[in-house]
């Protein structure tokens, strides 16, 4: 991945540390989607199914856009996407037919599995020589981040 700023000064790291920040999610996530292409899926769908996956029951639409984070209308198209490749399915709830509960199929779960080890696999590589020291503190100031938003 090419970075949008490669010649941004580095003296003032507070300015350029949130650019640093969307180029690096950027790249990871762009790498993610060209690994997991072959099966199929992207991260985006990735995430819907590590939520579905965690959770003790299905979810209702709603509550899934909540726990990964996109709108209504975000969803839906990748609810579309993991429907029409056989990853999920919608079944209405029984107790409120308005309300739709999202499934994992049987080619989720062995799927979930290969993304699982994708996603080790490239966080090995791009982590591989960075102390663990350094992982840590990085993790510790975006979890902050994250706290603060």
């Amino acid at each position: 991945m090419v970075c949008l700023y490669p010649n941004r000064p580095s003296d003032d790291r507070l300015a350029a540390f949130p650019q640093a920040l969307i180029e690096a999610a950027r790249g990871w996530r762009s790498k993610m989607d060209a690994l997991l292409r072959p099966n199929g899926l992207t991260s985006a769908m990735g995430t819907v199914l590590a939520c579905l996956a965690a959770a003790p029951q299905p979810l209702s639409q709603r509550e899934l856009a909540q726990a990964v984070g996109v709108e209504g209308p975000t969803l839906v198209r990748l609810l579309d996407r993991l429907e029409g490749g056989g990853f999920a399915k919608r079944v209405a709830d029984p107790q409120n037919r308005r309300i739709n509960r999202v499934q994992l199929t049987q080619k989720a779960t062995t799927c979930f599995a290969t993304l699982l080890r994708v996603e080790g696999k490239l966080r090995d590589t791009l982590l591989h020589d960075i102390p663990q020291a350094d992982i840590a503190t990085a993790q510790k100031v975006l979890l902050t981040i994250c706290d603060r938003l």
